[in-house]
C-alpha cells in the first residue's frame, strides 16, 4: 500500500519542482530512451553491414572454390588423356591422389552450402567420381553435371544473399519504427508538460486578472512549481495589501466627506440666511460676496457628490446590486423629472424592451454623469438611448450643444481635466473619468464622436447573466 501511496506521490513531487528542473527532468527522461535506441540501432547497423561484407566474402570464396574444382577436373581429364598413350604408373598413382583431394574439395563444399537442391547435385557429382580407377571416370556425365549444379550453386547464394538482404530490411523497418514511436512518445510528453505549464500560466493569469477587477477577497493559493507557489505567495500578499488600500481608501472618502459635509452645510445655511436678508439689506457688494460664496459653497458641495460617486465606482462588481436596465431606466427619468424642472432644456428618452440585469450603481452613475455633463451643454435637447441584447448593453446620449474639440479626445476622461468650452461651466473635471473608471469595471468600452451640432457618447457592455 506504502509503494502505491509513493508511485500516486511521483508525478506530484516531480511538478512541485522548479519549471526548469521540470524542463530538465523531462529532456532527460524523454531522450534517454532515444538516445539509447539511436546507439543500438547504430550497432546493430555496423553489425549486420559486417555480415553482409563477410556474406559477400564467402559466396565469392565458394565461387573461387567452386571454379577451382571445375578447373582441376579439367586438367585431371587432360592428364588421364596423356596417361592412357602413355601409361605410366607412377602417373596414374598421382592423378588417383589428385581426384581424392578433389573429392574432399567437393564434399566440403557441399558441406558449406547445404540447400536441398545442392544436396541431391553433389551426391550425384560424387557418384560420378572414381573411387580407386581414375580411369573409368566418365567426363563428359561429369561435366554436364557439374554443369547443372553450377546453376543451382548460384541461384543458392543469390537467394542466400537475397533473403539476408529481406531480413535486414525487416528489422531496419522494425527498429525505424521503434524509433519513431520513441520520438512520437517524446513528442506527447513535451506536449504534456507544456499544457501543464501553460495550465498554471493561465491560473497565474486569471489570478492576476481577478485582482485588476478588485476580486480580492479570497485567499490566493497557486499550486504546480515552486516558483508558482512563491508567486502566489505574492501575489496573497498583494492580495492582503490590496484589501488594506481599498478599506483604508474609502475610510478616508467617508471621513474626509463627512468632515466637510458638517462646515459645508453650515456655509451653505449662513449664506442663505444672508441671501433671505435675514440680517438686514445687503449693499452691492456684499451681494457680489454672498454670490462668489454661494458659487464656491456649491462647487464644494459639487465636488464631494464626484468624489463619493468616484469612490463608488471602484467597488468590486461582486458586491454591487443588480436590477434590470428597464429599472435603472426609470429611476433615471423620476430622477431628472425632479431635478430638470425649471430648465429650459428638453430631455428625449429611447428605452427598449430591457431585460438584461446590471449591476445598479455603476449604471446609474454612468449615466447620470454623461446626462449632467449634456445637460450643462446642450443648447435645447438631449437624447438617451438605452438599448440590450443577449450579449451587450449600449447606452448612447446625443446632445446639441457646442461639441467636443478632436484634439482633446486624448484627454477627456483624464481626472481633472476640463476643455476650452468648460470653463464657462461649473464642474469638478471628474465627471467623464468616473464615468471611463465604471465602464472599465463593467468591461466595456466607451467612444466619444463629435456632431454637427453637438456630441454622441457611446457606452457599450457585456451582459453577464441574467441577476
Amino acid at each position: 500500500m506504502s509503494s502505491f501511496k509513493h508511485v500516486r506521490s511521483t508525478p506530484q513531487r516531480f511538478f512541485s519542482q522548479s519549471l526548469g528542473l521540470q524542463a530538465k527532468l523531462a529532456l532527460a527522461i524523454a531522450l534517454f530512451p532515444i538516445i539509447i535506441s539511436a546507439v543500438w540501432y547504430a550497432q546493430y547497423l555496423s553489425s549486420e553491414q559486417q555480415k553482409m561484407h563477410q556474406s559477400y566474402v564467402i559466396n565469392h570464396n565458394l565461387i573461387i572454390e567452386f571454379s577451382s574444382i571445375k578447373e582441376s577436373i579439367s586438367a585431371l581429364e587432360k592428364a588421364q588423356q596423356n596417361n592412357t598413350l602413355l601409361d605410366s604408373p607412377a602417373l596414374q598413382n598421382s592423378i588417383n591422389k589428385k581426384w581424392k583431394a578433389t573429392r574432399k574439395r567437393i564434399t566440403l563444399l557441399k558441406n558449406k552450402l547445404m540447400e536441398n537442391v545442392l544436396v541431391a547435385q553433389w551426391q550425384q557429382v560424387l557418384t560420378l567420381l572414381p573411387t580407386y580407377d581414375a580411369h573409368l571416370v566418365n567426363y563428359s556425365a561429369l561435366s554436364h553435371q557439374l554443369q547443372a549444379t553450377e546453376k543451382l550453386f548460384h541461384h543458392a547464394l543469390s537467394t542466400r544473399l537475397d533473403d539476408q538482404r529481406a531480413s535486414f530490411a525487416d528489422k531496419n523497418y522494425g527498429l525505424l519504427g521503434l524509433l519513431l514511436a520513441l520520438v512520437t512518445l517524446f513528442i506527447v510528453f513535451s506536449l504534456m508538460l507544456i499544457h501543464r505549464v501553460t495550465r498554471q500560466l493561465y491560473t497565474l493569469e486569471q489570478t492576476i486578472f481577478q485582482l485588476g477587477n478588485g476580486k480580492h477577497v479570497r485567499h490566493i493559493e497557486l499550486k504546480g512549481s515552486n516558483e508558482l507557489e512563491k508567486l502566489g505567495q505574492r501575489l496573497n500578499w498583494l492580495n492582503e495589501a490590496l484589501q488594506s488600500s481599498h478599506a483604508q481608501k474609502d475610510s478616508f472618502l467617508r471621513h474626509v466627506t463627512h468632515e466637510l459635509k458638517t462646515p459645508l452645510a453650515s456655509l451653505s445655511e449662513g449664506n442663505s440666511l444672508l441671501k433671505d436678508l435675514s440680517i438686514g439689506q445687503l449693499t452691492a457688494q456684499q451681494n457680489r460676496i454672498v454670490e462668489i460664496m454661494s458659487g464656491s459653497v456649491q462647487r464644494l458641495d459639487t465636488l464631494i457628490d464626484d468624489l463619493l460617486s468616484y469612490s463608488a465606482a471602484s467597488h468590486p462588481l461582486n458586491t454591487q446590486k443588480r436590477k434590470s436596465l428597464a429599472a435603472i431606466a426609470t429611476d433615471l427619468q423620476k430622477h431628472f423629472s425632479e431635478h430638470t424642472l425649471g430648465i429650459n432644456k428638453k430631455l428625449i428618452w429611447h428605452i427598449s424592451k430591457n431585460t438584461a440585469y446590471m449591476p445598479y450603481l455603476p449604471c446609474k452613475i454612468i449615466l447620470i454623469q454623461l446626462i449632467n455633463n449634456a445637460l450643462q451643454y446642450a443648447e435645447h435637447r438631449i437624447r438617451i438611448d438605452i438599448n440590450s441584447n443577449d450579449h451587450v448593453a449600449t447606452f448612447a446620449i446625443y446632445d446639441d450643444g457646442m461639441g467636443i474639440d478632436a484634439n482633446e479626445l486624448s484627454n477627456i476622461t483624464q481626472p481633472f481635466f476640463r476643455g476650452q468650452h468648460s470653463h464657462s461651466h461649473r464642474g469638478s473635471g471628474l465627471g467623464l473619468s468616473i464615468v471611463a473608471e465604471s465602464v472599465k469595471q463593467l468591461h466595456g468600452s466607451i467612444e466619444f464622436k463629435p456632431l454637427s451640432p453637438g456630441t454622441q457618447v457611446c457606452v457599450v457592455m457585456p451582459v453577464r447573466g441574467k441577476q
